[in-house]
């Protein structure tokens, strides 16, 4: 139950420019994020300059920021592998495209450990499709 329920929070997360975002949806969000950034140790001032300047920070701490929060959304496994193109499964065909783009171009990009993988795959969405998925961001968050 939970794990769908995750899926769909990242369903609304991905496509959420195109949607009005909840604002139940924005606190769960804000919540997780709290305890991502508790559990890695990042600062929030890291966060916000690298959503404001959309550029990610090669911080050790935020790395693995990114890793919590695709874990906990079921985008990454244990084994460290992206599973961006299984939203497909649960989002709009509008968007289908973009995402099997995003999954396709960029797979999984291979790091030393996992917070390293996230980073390093979220990089390439971004060089891949950045205005999409700083819409996302951006609405998401508020």
């Amino acid at each position: 139950m939970i794990s769908k329920i995750i899926a769909i929070f990242l369903a609304l997360f991905v496509i959420s420019h195109a949607l009005e975002v909840p604002p139940a949806l924005k606190k769960q969000v804000k919540k997780l994020h709290i305890r991502c950034a508790n559990q890695t140790g990042v600062a929030e001032e890291v966060i916000r300059k690298a959503h404001q300047a959309g550029q990610l920070p090669s911080d050790p701490a935020f790395k693995c920021f990114l890793y919590c929060m695709l874990e906990i959304f079921g985008l990454i496994d244990s084994e460290h592998i992206m599973h961006l193109e299984s939203l497909v499964e649960v989002l709009p065909e509008e968007v289908h495209a973009q995402i099997q783009r995003l999954a396709d171009t960029c797979g999984t990009k291979k790091g030393a450990d996992g917070c390293e993988t996230a980073y390093l795959t979220v990089k390439c969405y971004i060089e891949t499709d950045g205005p999409f998925i700083k819409g996302a961001v951006d609405d998401l968050l508020g």
